[in-house]
């Protein structure tokens, strides 16, 4: 695998962990729950932000990235 594709399997999978937080959240009736769910979520965009950031700098750096 290459860097470019590594990262972005790293992307789909932490996408994939935030929609399960973002499902028990929904889930749960136990507020301090809730309220944890939605802390890890908001961190989980932030590390979502950061990681397409990421993509795009790979894709203008090195041509083999482009279209991942």
């Amino acid at each position: 695998m290459t860097v470019g594709s590594d990262v972005k399997q790293c992307l789909s999978s932490i996408k994939n962990v935030k929609g399960s937080l973002s499902s028990l959240e929904l889930r749960t009736e136990d507020e301090e729950a809730k309220q944890i769910f939605q802390e890890t979520v908001t961190t989980m965009e932030e590390i979502i932000k950061d990681l397409k950031k990421r993509v795009g700098q790979l894709e203008l750096e090195e041509d083999q990235y482009k279209g991942f």
